[in-house]
């Protein structure tokens, strides 16, 4: 799935936290696969891959990792599918 997000406090810090979630997301069938930014730092693109697409939202939504994302400048709100990748 190709998602986009905006930020507001750059993109390293969103890069580090996301890295920590790794663990909590495979636990849930959902892996980053690659991430980047748009020039100007405040909008993200991600690929990510999971065997239930309604698990990201969950995922998303527990305390602990909306609380991780917003802290590091995620307007989680913002989050927009840009297109179901289909298969692997």
């Amino acid at each position: 799935m190709l998602l986009t997000v905006n930020i507001s406090k750059g993109f390293a810090r969103w890069k580090e936290m996301a890295e920590s979630l790794n663990p909590e997301m495979e636990k849930v069938g959902v892996k980053l696969i690659w991430a980047g930014t748009n020039q100007e730092k405040s909008k993200i693109f991600k690929i990510v891959h999971m065997v239930d697409a309604s698990q990201i939202k969950t995922f998303g939504e527990r305390p602990d990792i909306f609380k991780a994302r917003t802290e590091v400048g995620t307007v989680v709100a913002s989050t927009t599918v840009i297109s179901n990748t289909g298969e692997d």
